[in-house]
């Protein structure tokens, strides 16, 4: 039923699978931090959590974009030149097919880790699901509210990392609020990071948006106070792991990726100065994309050499 219409081009757009390589780094830091401060790492328990959340991701975008052609009110604008599904003209019950299927499939991973370790990875793999599929999907969508940002961030770029060092750890160490807070502040770099490739994302999208009633931070904030916010996040996040060292959390290697921040703001400030979708978005995520592969690679090279 999908032979006609879904050749990997039209894959590619619609699960966005050229992003997918990032998950590798969440899961090569929260092996990392794992193996860092709890001395083991479970590689089965890691490989079944990163091709479930692999696929899920797919799954994810997929249903992003039939969610946002469905609930779209700018119909001529939006729906049918912004968005794959009209822009490509795809079948709209197909495209949802799809992402019910992707869904599917990235049970079979999830359900199987859950069968290795527990009711906490299930209760954590729920969290992240009901996120992911409620993002776009229901009434009130998350990417509709000014919550959308935080929310995001918090779930790609910690409650990702916290399972990893869930099910590397499972038999061998409880979880503890202690190790949550010590990840919490480890991924805090990428936290900000990402919520200001967030927040730079539908501040692009902004007026967009506002057709669509979409009414995320960026609305209220303005383009202005967005960007402001932006900057002082992209700061904040550069110099953290600096502090992360100090506290003696993360090896002393990661204090490296600091010498980033100047660079990711020469980067960003084509976006700072002019906040365009097509235009400037693409260097804001190139100069994120530095952060999110340097930092990680620092910590495992501080962990394992």
């Amino acid at each position: 039923m999908f032979k006609k219409w879904l050749t990997w081009p039209v894959f590619y757009e619609l699960t966005e699978i050229y992003t997918a390589p990032l998950n590798i780094m969440w899961f090569v830091l929260g092996s990392a931090i794992a193996q860092y401060h709890l001395g083991t790492v479970n590689w089965l328990n890691v490989t079944l959590c990163l091709v479930s959340v692999f696929i899920f991701d797919l799954a994810v975008n997929v249903s992003d974009n039939y969610y946002d052609y469905r609930h779209a009110r700018d119909r001529e604008g939006y729906a049918q030149k912004t968005n794959p599904i009209g822009r490509l003209q795809l079948p709209v019950a197909g495209v949802g097919r799809l992402a019910l299927g992707l869904y599917l499939i990235s049970l079979i991973p999830g359900i199987w880790l859950v069968m290795r370790t527990g009711w906490l990875v299930l209760v954590l793999g729920l969290v992240g699901y009901v996120i992911g599929i409620f993002y776009t999907a229901g009434p009130y969508p998350i990417n509709a509210t000014p919550l959308c940002e935080t929310v995001v961030a918090l779930a790609i770029a910690f409650l990702i990392e916290l399972t990893c060092v869930v099910v590397s750890t499972y038999g061998q160490h409880p979880l503890t609020w202690s190790i949550v807070g010590t990840t919490f502040l480890l991924c805090l770099p990428l936290t900000l990071i990402f919520f200001c490739l967030q927040l730079a994302n539908n501040t692009a999208d902004r007026d967009e948006d506002i057709l669509n009633h979409r009414y995320t931070l960026a609305y209220y904030l303005g383009k202005p106070g967005s960007v402001r916010l932006i900057q002082a996040f992209l700061v904040i996040g550069g110099i953290w792991p600096l502090v992360n060292v100090l506290l003696g959390l993360a090896p002393v290697v990661t204090i490296w990726v600091v010498l980033l921040l100047p660079i990711m703001w020469q980067g960003m400030r084509p976006f700072f100065e002019v906040q365009d979708k097509k235009k400037t978005f693409i260097t804001t995520v190139k100069s994120a994309s530095l952060f999110f592969i340097l930092y990680p690679v620092l910590f495992v090279l501080g962990t394992w050499l």
